[in-house]
């Protein structure tokens, strides 16, 4: 059976619906035609019929192109073809609306709720985990850290480069893995996975086989973890008579599923039937809480509901390096997606199935005793560490109990910046060169609580780059400098250039000083006219601590036109 839908409503994120419609270039030719093959020869037979291909999806086996109709009936007697499926499908996004500014609001209530705090507390954040997000575009944010991004959109003229068009797929991306803001609120469940962007909304929604390209992609990239804030209401998904196997929602699930990814779907946001597809059998369908742990009145039910998570006024990323509030089970979703990325970096030798069963046996149960479909399996938290059957823990008897060292504020910086270190030590390490000021300066400034084999790569990088570093008793023929512990009472320190500098050169925004990874930028600087003497003063109190002065020269030079070498010049406030 060819497969024709002539009416499709999709929803994504909050709420999405798609239209679909069949074209023809000339009476014999039909276009949006997708071909899912079962095998080798199948995959040939699709490529010698296709008039035209549009996409060609090796890990899930299909082809979307045009073909004549003739051909498409070869195909559909063929046994070595799946589905033939006809229609151009377009997904569109909308968010719901919140009464409420945005400070009416409690922040960050929603990671209480599921104990993301007991994983960061047996430090784990998601490291190494990969999970892949199908939605619109991720913004450029100071929050989001080297987010892998890949568009999908097959009708370039739908690209949509506004903020506007990345709202959703940010605000998703924070929910897994933003990274803490300057005031250390943590915005994101699991900050150490690794992001891919598989933007699929343009300017008139999301077509259907920019999905499947995503899916396909996803496959390729062998994510662990996929997170689709979408779905279709059953009533749409299937005409009369078409059966939900021959779906290319569902083939194209299912072969991701077979492909070792776990899959989290909303179950969408009209309070009835759970969509897809979060509905088929092995995706983890999220249902959404509201801060007192009532079902929102929004998210659908069903005995397909997996599990629930915090969906109502959630405080996430927006566009513009800000926050904002949305909800709706698109926004329960990604709870899930750095749940799971949590249990894969804690138990990297279990399979998908032992980690879906973490997850759903950790759970507060709400509504009936039980599973419902209300609730499914119930609310998901994480688990606090302790002992288990396949677990044993075994503790000395009689062992002294011990207060946790106090995390320093340095060992701070390197815990909450650990993802962005490990890319700067990796990029040394391959004898590459980093932002002098924005990278290593901050960096080598908590030397002392960086990993050995980091130290090493750190140091090795001052070598190459021929950094000169003074301090108290250190000294050097490049530099000489006064007030080295006594600056934040004599408020000022004089620096002495053996080889003057060309004072043209000596720019303010080449100079800075850092404190435990953390910017001082309070303090004048002056140089002389013959480049021979730079003077510091600071205009704020200085804490306790040490200072690292900084001076990046690569735009410097002598004052007879030579190349100057970077330096770092440590003050110590006692």
């Amino acid at each position: 059976m060819i497969h024709n839908k002539l009416a499709i409503s999709v929803i994504l994120s909050l709420g999405i619906s798609f239209g679909v419609g069949i074209t023809a270039h000339a009476q014999d030719k039909v276009e949006d035609v997708s071909v899912f093959y079962k095998n080798e020869v199948g995959k040939k037979l699709v490529l010698q019929k296709a008039g035209q291909v549009d996409a060609q999806l090796n890990e899930i086996d299909a082809v979307v192109g045009e073909f004549a109709k003739e051909d498409l009936q070869r195909l559909e007697r063929s046994k070595d073809i799946q589905v033939v499926h006809i229609g151009k499908k377009k997904l569109r996004t909308s968010s719901m609306f919140l009464a409420n500014p945005l400070s009416t609001y409690q922040s960050n209530w929603n990671l209480d709720m599921v104990k993301a705090d007991e994983a960061w507390n047996q430090k784990l954040d998601g490291q190494g985990v990969k999970v892949g997000i199908i939605d619109s575009a991720v913004a450029p944010s100071n929050y989001l850290i080297n987010v892998k991004k890949k568009d999908f959109i097959s009708d370039r003229t739908q690209i949509d480069h506004s903020l506007n068009g990345a709202t959703h797929g940010t605000f998703v991306a924070g929910i897994i893995a933003g990274q803490p803001s300057k005031t250390g609120e943590l915005v994101g469940v699991a900050p150490g996975a690794d992001l891919y962007s598989l933007n699929i909304d343009g300017k008139d929604g999301a077509d259907l086989t920019d999905f499947m390209e995503a899916i396909d992609y996803a496959i390729a990239m062998k994510l662990d973890v996929l997170n689709i804030s979408m779905g279709i209401s059953p009533a749409d998904l299937l005409d009369p008579g078409e059966r939900l196997t021959d779906s290319p929602v569902y083939i194209a699930i299912k072969k991701a599923l077979d492909r070792d990814i776990l899959i989290v779907a909303a179950t969408g946001n009209y309070g009835y039937a759970v969509d897809y597809p979060a509905a088929i059998n092995g995706v983890i369908a999220v249902g959404s809480v509201d801060s007192n742990k009532d079902i929102s009145t929004f998210s659908n039910k069903g005995k397909e509901v997996s599990i629930v998570a915090p969906g109502t006024s959630i405080k996430s990323l927006g566009t513009s390096n800000n926050y904002e509030k949305k909800q709706g089970t698109s926004f329960a979703t990604p709870h899930i997606a750095g749940l799971l990325a949590l249990y894969k970096q804690q138990y990297p030798k279990e399979s998908n199935a032992q980690i879906k069963s973490r997850l759903l046996n950790n759970t507060i149960d709400l509504g009936a005793k039980g599973f419902d479909s209300t609730f499914g399996n119930g609310l998901a938290v994480y688990p606090k560490f302790k002992t288990t059957v396949d677990e044993p823990v075994i503790v000395p008897d009689k062992k002294p109990i011990t207060k946790p060292k106090k995390e320093t504020v340095a060992e701070k910086y390197v815990r909450v910046n650990k993802k962005k270190i490990k890319t700067s030590v990796a990029t040394m390490n391959k004898k590459k060169k980093v932002n002098f000021l924005t990278e290593y300066a901050p960096m080598y400034s908590v030397y002392s609580s960086l990993a050995a084999a980091q130290k090493k790569v750190v140091l090795a990088y001052r070598n190459q780059i021929g950094m000169t570093v003074v301090s108290s008793p250190t000294s050097s023929s490049r530099v000489k400098v006064t007030n080295l512990t006594a600056i934040h009472t004599k408020k000022t320190s004089k620096i002495t250039f053996t080889t003057p500098l060309k004072k043209s050169t000596v720019k303010r925004a080449a100079v800075t000083m850092y404190k435990d990874g953390t910017k001082f930028n309070s303090f004048d600087m002056s140089v002389t006219a013959n480049g021979k003497y730079m003077t510091i003063r600071p205009t704020k109190a200085m804490s306790k601590g040490k200072y690292h002065f900084f001076l990046d020269t690569a735009k410097m030079r002598t004052t007879k036109n030579k190349t100057v070498k970077p330096f770092d010049i440590k003050y110590t406030v006692k």
